[in-house]
């Protein structure tokens, strides 16, 4: 999902009787990879009228007694249908919520689970108390409608960038594994050793143009590089039905060439509009919210500029 920066600007008028027209909610895919690990796959989309701000995946991890949640979604309400499919899944209660980033989409449904530990990363907590506010505003400027009761409720529990965390919670061990900043400045993973399973947020997502506006295009390389050396697990991204291991490395191919056309047109002195039309968007061009591709093209050339200059 973009950035929320700017986005209180567009909020003029707009809420005059818009939560009266919300549309129900689509309802979650299930996926069981195995008897305690579901994955609650939501729309693709951007945030609309329509889907009224569902867009992400949810994996929900079901332990001795508790489970634990990844990605509450972006709002309240959200939260609150993805608390009611947790529930058809188990009736044992959901003991910690683990926000992936910094993007409202994925946890401004934190309120939806009361009593809950929230984790994140150290960079993911500070960042939703600085643009929180904005995330709340964008997703009601895209739905159409105010979202009374949606708060940016930031992690209690956070892990350093740059670390790999074992910790057991209700008998599953999981790592918290927080790479260099890459879709963003503060993703966090969610390792599964003994169910083989990573849970990315949008370090992967499939189906999608993926958002390099906040991202660190080399870190995010390198961190893919990282995630391939686990081997053949099963992948969870943060859009997108899971992913198997040669679609991760074609994923990662896919940026790298990407970042290497926006280097090389630079390096030739292209404009940033000369670089659009030239550099192979092919992959991309046919997958959902291909709108995205010239604010990754001006991300890039930014990173491409910096790194130019270092050398």
């Amino acid at each position: 999902m973009s950035s929320a920066k700017g986005a209180s600007a567009l909020l003029v008028a707009l809420f005059a009787g818009g939560a009266a027209l919300a549309q129900p909610m689509p309802e979650p895919r299930v996926a069981r990879l195995n008897e305690r690990v579901h994955i609650l796959l939501g729309p693709i989309q951007h945030a609309n009228a329509r889907n009224q701000g569902y867009m992400i995946n949810s994996t929900v991890i079901v332990g001795d007694r508790g489970v634990v949640v990844v990605d509450s979604g972006g709002s309240l309400d959200v939260g609150r249908h993805l608390a009611a499919a947790v529930r058809r899944i188990t009736d044992k209660p959901v003991t910690h919520v683990v926000n992936t980033h910094s993007h409202g989409d994925h946890y401004l449904g934190n309120g939806a689970f009361p009593g809950a530990t929230i984790v994140s990363s150290e960079t993911c907590r500070k960042l939703v108390g600085d643009t929180g506010r904005e995330w709340v505003a964008l997703m009601e400027h895209d739905i159409g409608h105010a979202l009374p009761g949606t708060e940016p409720l930031a992690a209690s529990v956070t892990y350093a960038e740059r670390s790999r965390t074992p910790v057991t919670i209700g008998g599953v061990r999981i790592v918290f594994w927080v790479p260099a900043g890459s879709h963003t400045a503060g993703d966090l993973m969610v390792y599964l050793p003994d169910d083989k399973v990573l849970v990315t947020g949008d370090v992967l997502v499939n189906g999608i143009v993926p958002t390099l506006q906040d991202g660190f295009v080399r870190n995010w390389i390198r961190t893919l590089e990282e995630i391939e050396a686990l081997g053949d697990i099963r992948f969870v991204p943060g859009h997108g039905d899971p992913m198997s291991l040669r679609e991760v490395a074609a994923f990662r191919a896919t940026l790298a060439r990407f970042y290497s056309g926006v280097k090389e047109g630079y390096r030739k002195r292209l404009s940033e509009e000369e670089i659009r039309r030239t550099v192979d968007v092919s992959a991309w061009s046919r997958l959902e919210r291909p709108y995205v591709i010239g604010r990754n093209v001006n991300r890039a050339y930014l990173e491409a500029e910096a790194d130019v200059f270092s050398e």
